[in-house]
């Protein structure tokens, strides 16, 4: 070790010193004027701090004054500053709030309108001299003749000197608002103003004497050369200061220099940054050499003592507490900017590698670790512009799938052992949320006139964060929420929050904001230009003229010219017609999809065609194309909902014109199925059947198309491609799930951490390594390029919403295997999907990377709306096939409402098509044991839907008022018997009967006795508490429930969305093994479907279903032996099995009261009870409604007419069910989606 570094601890008074000055140096004080103090504490000026260090020292006085001297010209910024009339700068109080609105102000710059401010710092280090306009002494006169300046007023600074009017906020300085502080060249850098040059130059001749004197040593002789270098880059001089940092051995120790330790690793940070600066604005700038530079000061930073690198939070490992700020103050000066300058260049590079957008990451992940620590009125700007950067970087380098992580993510060792995606994933939300309290802290609610500019572009580039991953959907909402605090009537933030409530589920709160959107733009637009702005219409009128023709014809004869037509104010905010109309769209589909209010959908869909033929500023066909689209899927809705007979066929005429102009227009994916599905209910199979093959030549990996063609396929009989379709799909569905499971089967992937969900959009991220994808981040000219961010035609799926889907179809192939092989084979089917859906369900949910919601986006509800969800039924008619019509025989599913189509003409109908029958039971077999599988909990989602051999084709219905005068309250299904323990489950008391199990076993004799069906007490609504009870053990004395269980069972981990598709698991079997005969099995069956879901009204409606076959099994043994005539009794008679089936029926009723399956059971029930008036009550609204295609409501509303003795009226029903009947898919069309 040198003498001089022995010197400095030799003596207590030298050791405090050195450590006083090593501290005013760290923090940057060259403005204070008692940058330290004495052992006695008495504070010290920056003159008799360095000449007392000098003193017990040994060490050169003069460098350190140089070193003070170029500081206070170069650091020092009007950023923050105003100048006073005096000529003297107002230095405001350091406060993370803003005092002014204007664009001036960094900490306020939430407006551009006004932006003919003062001065401002190019970035910061780069100054504009505040004092360049006025004449004072620069500096204090020079005291010693030996060469060391010391300050004429020694006990403080005097009103003549720089640092007088410096605070450390004007040395921090800032970067201007001003893109242009990012692009090419060097006009943008500023040095010393003329009024330091003088001192400046005479600061070099002193420095290069020194150098040259040779009475340096080696260490001072580096501190020399670096502030030599420091002075030259000052004055402009880049290419000498180069050739100084040339001469610097930066090999040698670091905590070497003028003052020992860390002050002298702080003097090569300042040298390599000034380096790297230097190399940019060299006349021939080499930006590669800049950016090593600028990166080599990380290293550096290991150097100093009691310093540590941070390490982010969202890594796996310990993240590291913050750093300190104000002891590093000057550390953090040159770091932040050197880190700024290389993610510019980085990003700046016009055709970047994959390593390279890699290593801007990197350079950007780096920077918002050490910026964690950093107050919030350090460098405002700065920091809002790297956030801006930051969030456009994440957003162009989102993982590939099976991407691996990355081995180094910052720019010093950082271990990381989360996956790519998680990686990601955890940034993004650390990265909003840091960039939430930057702004909310900087930036202030705007003046009148004025936009607040940096949050409005922060909420933008996060809503293109949620359009790479909709798990990020409850963060981006609560972004756009906590924006709406700091803007005023924003219309960007209203329309992104409308997108993204209306993904997640938020129906309600989306249709609120959409509301409010639509209002703001139509005053807005009506205030800019009240002589062509649009309406929303009040009413709604059938004058829609749609044909492809004329659709096509509009968007001919559009004025490409009239963007020039329409003049906005600059700093308006006003959406564009585009984003206005995507809007619109995203609205109708709320409306009319989640919301089933098809009416006031149709108002905005047509609201987005008035805006077409009002200009349609930059609208091209593809725009057009989705408005068809929309007015199509919406008129098929209100024909769905519109019972009147006369409007109906025009709807459904309209609806298919609209969607042919779509498809016209631009030919999609989407339109080809949205037309495919109209045309399906509008019972077009062969048509619809070439629509959705048209679709999935397209998009062969939309698994709800392959679901379609599927239940076309079945609608022709075509069984054998029907199950090739289904098998397609679930084939499509695999693979998305091995693509997508890939991320969990990547080592090192945190299945414990605290992002527990793995939902990942539907637009498969861009390749990394694909360079025809990879653009420049920043232009040549410093501006960000265009980000479109625009809402997806089709809502994003996450990988619970794919699993619904394929759920859907394989029900649905379940369906065709029992009609084909019969109940035993689809009974073994079934077990399989208790499995596949139990492993990916409840507690497994985490474990294969699935969210806690069905349906959109990251927390995802069904297809349908709840509003619009009707039953879809099947129905055989009687069970001894005399009477069935072949129909389809499970039905479990969500729907969308009632299908309203034309009613096929019944002057000529072709021979029925041979439905296939069901295998006979095999009865010397064993029962098929169900295991229950493990579930989960998830948000509600819309009722499932579950029929069976004697239920309805799913729709809609209303119930009539007589039913409601003769409703009564219905059985719960669990309730004790009173007498032996082999009563049946449905006995007297009205208490809850134990079961050791989760399913109650129940003996059923072959005489099947009517203690089975004996009657029960009545419940208003059923609920698991009460059907379900454990450790409990029935006597012939249960006057009492039972006590709550003692041990609470364990929690499974569903949601109300997955106990209501295991429900209907449970239903879909029930109904199967009644058709099975095994009707302890079907008991068992639908006790689990009430437990698991006791709201579901589609367990009363099997509930009944069940009691009307035992009590027909009654009713024939007891009449064994004679002749009953079924024409008239169907082979059902009165009695408590009668009682106990209509009980069900109303108690399914009470749960959903237009529950189209619980109506046809009770109107067959009353029918076969004689009481024909009212089974013709219920049916003729049934049929003349909603429910007009129901195939089983004209069928026993034929055999009501028969009796009536209308045999005309008879005929016309049968032919037209029989007409319905030939195009009746297996299951119904609602199965899939009407909306994408």
């Amino acid at each position: 070790m040198s003498a001089l570094a022995t010197s400095v601890g030799s003596t207590p008074k030298a050791a405090h010193y050195n450590t006083s000055l090593t501290a005013a140096l760290l923090r940057g004080a060259w403005a204070e004027s008692t940058p330290g103090q004495a052992p006695n504490k008495t504070d010290l000026s920056w003159g008799e701090l360095v000449r007392k260090w000098g003193k017990h020292t040994g060490g050169n006085t003069s460098l350190i004054h140089y070193l003070r001297d170029i500081s206070l010209l170069y650091l020092s910024s009007t950023s923050h500053a105003t100048t006073s009339s005096s000529g003297f700068i107002t230095v405001p109080p350091s406060s993370s709030q803003p005092t002014t609105g204007g664009e001036q102000g960094p900490v306020s710059s939430n407006s551009s309108n006004d932006s003919n401010g003062g001065s401002h710092s190019s970035f910061v280090h780069i100054p504009h001299p505040h004092l360049r306009h006025r004449k004072k002494n620069s500096l204090d006169e020079v005291a010693s003749a030996s060469g060391s300046t010391i300050r004429a007023n020694e006990g403080g600074v005097g009103v003549s000197s720089k640092a007088s009017y410096l605070s450390s906020g004007d040395l921090d300085g800032d970067e201007v608002d001003d893109y242009r502080g990012w692009g090419e060249g060097n006009e943008w850098w500023n040095g010393v103003g003329s009024e330091g040059l003088e001192e400046v130059k005479e600061g070099i001749k002193s420095l290069e004497g020194l150098i040259q004197s040779g009475k340096l040593s080696a260490a001072e002789l580096t501190s020399a050369r670096l502030t030599l270098a420091y002075h030259l880059h000052a004055l402009g001089s880049h290419e000498d200061a180069l050739s100084v940092y040339g001469s610097v051995d930066w090999t040698a120790e670091n905590r070497f220099g003028i003052v020992q330790g860390d002050a002298a690793v702080l003097e090569r940070i300042r040298g390599r940054y000034l380096q790297g600066l230097s190399y940019e604005l060299s006349p021939i700038p080499d930006y590669t050499r800049a950016i090593q530079s600028y990166l080599l000061t990380i290293p550096l930073l290991q150097s100093l003592s009691s310093f540590h690198l941070p390490i982010p939070s969202y890594f796996c490992t310990q993240p590291t507490s913050q750093l300190p700020f104000d002891p590093y103050r000057e550390i953090f000066r040159y770091l932040s900017t050197a880190l700024t300058r290389a993610a510019v260049l980085s990003a700046r590079q016009s055709t970047p590698t994959a390593e390279e957008r890699q290593m801007t990451l990197r350079i950007l992940r780096t920077y918002h670790s050490f910026n964690s620590s950093w107050p919030a009125s350090f460098r405002p700007v700065q920091r809002q512009r790297m956030l801006v950067l930051y969030l456009r970087t994440l957003e162009a380098t989102y993982p590939a799938p099976r991407q691996p992580p990355p081995e180094t993510p910052l720019l010093y060792p950082g271990s990381c052992s989360l996956s790519a995606r998680s990686l990601w994933t955890k940034e993004v939300t650390e990265a909003v949320r840091q960039g939430r309290s930057l702004l909310q802290a900087t930036t202030s609610f705007p003046r009148a006139g004025s936009l607040n500019r940096p949050v409005t572009t922060f909420t933008e580039l996060s809503v293109a964060l949620y359009s790479r991953s909709a798990e990020l959907g409850r963060e981006i909402i609560s972004v756009l929420w906590w924006a709406m605090t700091l803007t005023f009537q924003s219309q960007t933030i209203l329309r992104h929050l409308t997108h993204l409530l209306s993904d997640v589920g938020d129906s309600v709160d989306a249709r609120r904001v959409f509301e409010l959107y639509i209002q703001l733009v139509l005053k807005a637009r009506e205030t800019q230009q009240p002589e062509s702005s649009v309406q929303l219409r009040s009413s709604i009128a059938n004058d829609d003229s749609a044909s492809p023709d004329e659709a096509q014809q509009e968007a001919e004869n559009a004025d490409p010219d009239n963007i020039m037509k329409k003049g906005s104010t600059p700093e308006s905010e006003i959406d564009t017609d585009r984003q206005f109309i995507e809007t619109l769209l995203g609205g109708t589909r709320l409306l009319s999809r989640d919301l089933g209010e098809t009416e006031e959908a149709w108002r905005y869909a047509t609201l987005a065609g008035d805006v077409i033929s009002n200009g349609g500023i930059g609208v091209g066909n593809v725009l057009r194309a989705r408005i068809e689209e929309a007015k199509g899927i919406v008129r098929m809705g209100m024909a769905v909902h519109t019972a009147d007979a006369v409007d109906r066929p025009t709807y459904q005429a309209q609806a298919i014109n609209h969607l042919t102009a779509a498809i016209d227009l631009s030919p999609t994916a989407s339109g080809y199925y949205h037309l495919a599905h109209c045309q399906a209910e509008a019972r077009s199979i062969d048509a619809a059947t070439q629509s959705i093959r048209s679709s999935l030549e397209l998009d062969p990996s939309n698994v709800q198309a392959w679901h379609l063609l599927a239940l076309l396929l079945t609608a022709r009989r075509d069984w054998e491609g029907a199950m090739k379709a289904c098998d397609a799909g679930v084939s499509v569905w695999e693979q998305d799930e091995e693509s997508s499971a890939g991320e969990e089967e990547l080592p090192g992937n945190d299945s414990g951490n605290t992002v527990e969900s793995r939902d990942f959009a539907i637009i498969p991220p861009t390749p990394m390594d694909s360079p025809t994808e990879l653009h420049p981040l920043i232009l040549k000219d410093g501006s960000f390029p265009h980000l479109s961010i625009s809402p997806p035609r089709t809502t994003p799926l996450s990988r619970s919403a794919k699993l619904e889907h394929v759920m859907r179809l394989r029900m649905t192939l379940n369906v065709i295997i029992e009609k084909q092989q019969g109940p035993e084979l689809a009974m073994l089917k079934q077990q399989e999907l208790f499995a596949f859906f139990s492993a990916r369900s409840g507690k497994n949910r985490g474990k294969l990377g699935y969210s806690s919601g069905f349906g959109k986006g990251g927390g995802m509800k069904s297809v349908a709306s709840g509003s619009s969800i009707n039953a879809m039924t099947t129905a055989t008619g009687n069970e001894d096939g005399k009477e069935g019509l072949g129909g389809s025989y499970i039905s479990v599913g969500v729907t969308e409402g009632v299908v309203a189509v034309q009613s096929p003409t019944p002057t000529h109908v072709n021979p029925p098509v041979n439905a296939i029958s069901l295998a006979p039971p095999v009865s010397e077999k064993p029962p098929i044991n169900i295991q229950t599988p493990s579930t989960s909990s998830r948000p509600s989602s819309p009722k499932l839907v579950v029929p069976n051999a004697d239920d309805i084709e799913d729709e809609s219905a209303r119930r009539s008022s007589s039913i409601r005068s003769k409703a009564t309250t219905a059985k719960h299904l669990h309730v004790p018997g009173t007498g032996n323990p082999a009563t049946s489950g449905i006995s007297g008391t009205g208490t809850a009967v134990s079961r050791p199990s989760s399913v109650r076993r129940l003996n059923v004799t072959p005489q099947y006795s009517r203690e089975r069906a004996g009657s029960a007490s009545h419940s208003i609504a059923p609920t698991a508490i009460h059907s379900h009870f454990h450790n409990y053990t029935p006597s012939s004395r249960t006057l009492q429930p039972p006590p709550p269980p003692l041990n609470p069972s364990e929690d499974h981990g569903r949601t109300s969305a997955e106990s209501r598709i295991l429900s209907n698991l449970w239903l879909m079997s029930a109904a199967t093994f009644r058709r099975w005969g095994k009707l302890e099995q079907c008991l068992v069956a639908i006790e689990e479907a009430e437990v698991l879901d006791p709201e579901n009204a589609d367990v009363w409606v099997q509930l009944g279903l069940y009691h009307s076959t035992i009590n027909q099994h009654q009713t024939q043994s007891q009449h064994n032996a004679s002749d009953k005539n079924n024409s008239t009794n169907l082979g059902i008679g009165g009695g408590l099995g009668d009682n106990s089936s209509e009980a069900s029926f109303v108690k399914s009723l009470l749960l959903k009261p237009e529950h189209p399956p619980a109506i046809i059971g009770l109107s067959k029930l009353y029918f076969q009870t004689n009481q024909i008036d009212l089974a013709e009550s219920l049916l003729n609204q049934l049929t003349q409604e909603s429910g007009w295609d129901i195939v089983e409501g004209w069928f026993w509303l034929g055999k009501i007419s028969q009796v009536q003795g209308r045999s005309k009226r008879a005929n016309e029903c049968w032919q037209f069910a029989l007409g319905l009947e030939n195009s009746r898919a297996v299951r119904s069309w609602n199965e899939v989606g009407r909306w994408l």
